[in-house]
């Protein structure tokens, strides 16, 4: 199925000369998403994407849906699919580098595939400590006092302000570690003056 997709694509754009790069900028398309597709390469297909795409080569997406079974006795899956979603404060922005706190709600966003609203919050964060796994202007999700197991990212309370990082476990002291190594570690040895808020579970570079 994936590879029938793919060759249909790939002949599809290329009987109307749209080079693959070109394709994928005009249609605001993740070109090495778009590739994989093309190579039978990807495993879970979004029908969101296939209408996009569909769009784009100028054709009607139901083709696409039929090639991949997402059309049934007539009606569209993403009709019959729902995915579960919730919708989470999205606090002001803050800085990764050097500390946050939270501060009021500047809005409340729809996230799929989260339960428990209460669990989680989002936060816009404002600096690049943690380039190139997540981004600056990314939104976390954080799950509250969700447990950050040693090499996972979350948010944390240090001497009164709050940091995204990276945390390595030891015997006797915690480091929190940045992506980008221009920041230096903190390490962590007083407990009094430290808090796990919670562990990232999401990053969402566009809303």
């Amino acid at each position: 199925m994936r590879i029938k997709l793919g060759e249909f694509l790939k002949n599809k754009r290329e009987s109307k000369n749209y080079g693959l790069n070109q394709f994928c900028m005009n249609n605001n398309i993740q070109t090495s998403l778009y590739s994989r597709l093309e190579n039978g390469k990807v495993q879970k297909i979004n029908p969101y994407l296939l209408k996009k795409i569909a769009r784009g080569l100028k054709i009607d997406y139901k083709e696409l849906y039929i090639i991949v079974n997402y059309l049934e006795d007539g009606n569209d899956i993403e009709q019959k699919i729902k995915t579960p979603t919730i919708k989470i404060p999205l606090f002001e922005s803050i800085s990764v580098g050097y500390g946050f706190k939270e501060g009021a709600v500047l809005d409340y966003i729809v996230v799929p595939e989260l339960k428990n609203t209460h669990l989680y919050y989002a936060i816009k964060l404002m600096g690049n400590s943690m380039e190139p796994t997540i981004k600056d202007r990314s939104i976390i999700i954080i799950k509250k006092d969700e447990s950050i197991t040693d090499g996972e990212i979350g948010a944390f309370i240090v001497e009164g302000g709050a940091v995204v990082k990276r945390i390595r476990r030891g015997e006797n002291e915690n480091i929190l570690i940045s992506d980008n190594h221009s920041y230096m570690p903190i390490v962590i040895r007083n407990e009094e003056d430290y808090h796990e808020c919670g562990r990232i579970v999401k990053v969402i570079t566009d809303l």
